[in-house]
């Protein structure tokens, strides 16, 4: 029950915008060009091939796009059900930029789901609580409401409350 309840409100968080990504890439880059195919992208197979790629030409670009690449991959992973590539990525992500709440809750959750490194599953929850607090004094996105901001900062906040709660009772 408790693993449905942490998973359903997992799924529910909208995890921010990848024209964020986009729009960190200088506009006509081959940089850029190669993003939007990856974004284009529907077969998972080519997509992670695209993905490695970038990985491998691009690698000196922005950490907070590298961070997003790092987490399509660990999506494509995720799909593939391979764990050690799901943890490589997403401890990618997070080493490429620390303060992503999207790695850092995607991360959690893996490790807890996995029952693989629940103190680490509960430090990154509660860094991305503590990330969420300071972005709630921020001004709202570009391309944003502020209901539609708020309400990104409230699921990612319940997420990151539920994944430390779930981890802190695996511990015990």
């Amino acid at each position: 029950m408790k693993t449905r309840v942490v998973v359903t409100a997992f799924i529910a968080v909208v995890f921010g915008l990848a024209s964020f990504a986009s729009a960190q890439l200088k506009a006509g880059s081959p940089e850029e060009a190669a993003y939007e195919k990856i974004e284009a992208e529907k077969n998972s197979d080519a997509k992670l091939a695209l993905v490695l790629d970038f990985e491998k030409q691009f690698a000196t670009v922005n950490q907070k796009v590298m961070a997003n690449i790092f987490l399509m991959a660990m999506d494509i992973y995720s799909e593939k059900d391979n764990k050690a590539k799901i943890a490589e990525y997403g401890d990618k992500a997070i080493a490429k930029d620390p303060d992503n709440v999207s790695a850092l809750l995607r991360v959690s959750r893996n490790y807890t789901l996995e029952k693989t490194n629940l103190p680490k599953a509960v430090e990154y929850a509660e860094k991305a609580k503590a990330i969420i607090a300071t972005m709630r004094k921020d001004p709202v996105p570009l391309g944003q409401t502020e209901a539609q901001y708020t309400a990104w900062l409230d699921a990612n906040a319940a997420s990151a409350d539920q994944m430390a709660a779930y981890a802190k009772m695996l511990i015990k």
